[in-house]
């Protein structure tokens, strides 16, 4: 779990894999406010979706085991909360389709990200996090949010490294 400046995704990955999949989607970045929410393909079986949402008071905790997370925030803010998969041990369901697993909220975590825009938080394999949250901060009221999450494959990333 990691918090970046846009422009530092390219200092993360270590092959010319990892650098395409990040260019082109810097490239789409500056349009993704007028796209339509759905989602677009990148290359090497990497893509992005675009969803445009309200931000709520809680939602459950949900993890990936094929797929990198990125979440890149594009108007409006979002407060992400992370845990570490240990404290969920034994609970929650795993869709394989859907590559998400879903657990309730608990009192622990680990961290807490404000995306706002041109930041990214980054989540590995099994690395739990609760996202789509208001904004806590004294002053910060913002309730929509415009986001892109995109999908790398996990063994991307352990050819990259």
């Amino acid at each position: 779990m990691f918090l970046l400046r846009l422009e530092q995704l390219f200092r993360i990955g270590k092959n010319e894999i990892w650098r395409e999949i990040i260019e082109k989607f810097v490239k789409d970045y500056t349009r993704i406010l007028d796209m339509p929410d759905g989602s677009y393909e990148l290359c090497h079986g990497a893509f992005y979706n675009v969803m445009s949402t309200e931000v709520k008071q809680d939602n459950d905790f949900e993890y990936h085991k094929k797929y990198i997370d990125i979440h890149c925030t594009i108007s409006g803010v979002e407060r992400i909360e992370g845990a570490f998969f240990t404290h969920f041990l034994g609970n929650g369901n795993y869709s394989e389709e859907k590559d998400a697993g879903f657990f309730p909220s608990i009192d622990e975590k680990d961290c807490t990200f404000y995306v706002e825009v041109g930041n990214c938080a980054i989540f590995m394999p099994y690395e739990v996090h609760k996202t789509l949250l208001i904004d806590d901060r004294p002053n910060e009221k913002c309730m929509r949010l415009k986001k892109a999450i995109i999908k790398i494959p996990h063994e991307l990333w352990e050819k990259a490294c």
